[in-house]
């Protein structure tokens, strides 16, 4: 029991060392202008995104005040079947609004995410997962220039997140 009790101490001790070296948010966001569609321009591969083209999330404010997001993406080619995962979200740090809690599959898995910067004009943003591991550059349009896509890379740079692992997204 002393042996489960000093390993999961130490997980949580690892856990807030990987959460203190993560980027910060730059700047509030204000939901109301956040809230509707977002494509993925560049993203860091997980393996649930295996086989995932062309993603995209819809956001929408619910009336509980938590929100609802429509992930999408394309399985096989970026005209592939549609595939949508729905999961819920809820503010961690208001009235910031910068900080999610998501909640998939009826609450079983949990995972924080910050949206670090963002346009003035709320035409890009750039979020990662709490640890910062999982950077992604999000538009509301399925592409950038690439001149704009560079700009914005080296941006995420500056914020303080790794771009190595950074894969364009194919778009519709």
């Amino acid at each position: 029991m002393v042996r489960v009790i000093v390993v999961g101490l130490g997980l949580l001790a690892l856990a807030g060392v990987a959460r203190a070296d993560a980027p910060e948010p730059r700047k509030p966001l204000d939901l109301d202008r956040f809230m509707g569609r977002w494509y993925e321009i560049l993203r860091t591969p997980n393996n649930n995104e295996r086989n995932c083209f062309a993603p995209y999330q819809d956001w929408s404010i619910r009336a509980d005040g938590q929100f609802l997001i429509h992930q999408h993406c394309h399985r096989g080619s970026p005209t592939g079947p549609d595939h949508m995962v729905n999961t819920s979200a809820r503010v961690l740090n208001a009235p910031a609004n910068t900080k999610f809690e998501a909640s998939f599959f009826g609450g079983l898995i949990r995972a924080r995410y910050w949206v670090l910067d963002h346009a003035d004009d709320y035409r890009w943003m750039i979020a990662t997962t709490e640890d910062g591991h999982f950077p992604a550059l999000l538009a509301r349009t399925p592409r950038l220039p690439d001149a704009e896509q560079a700009q914005l890379k080296a941006r995420m740079t500056d914020i303080g997140l790794s771009i190595d692992k950074l894969q364009v997204t194919e778009a519709p």
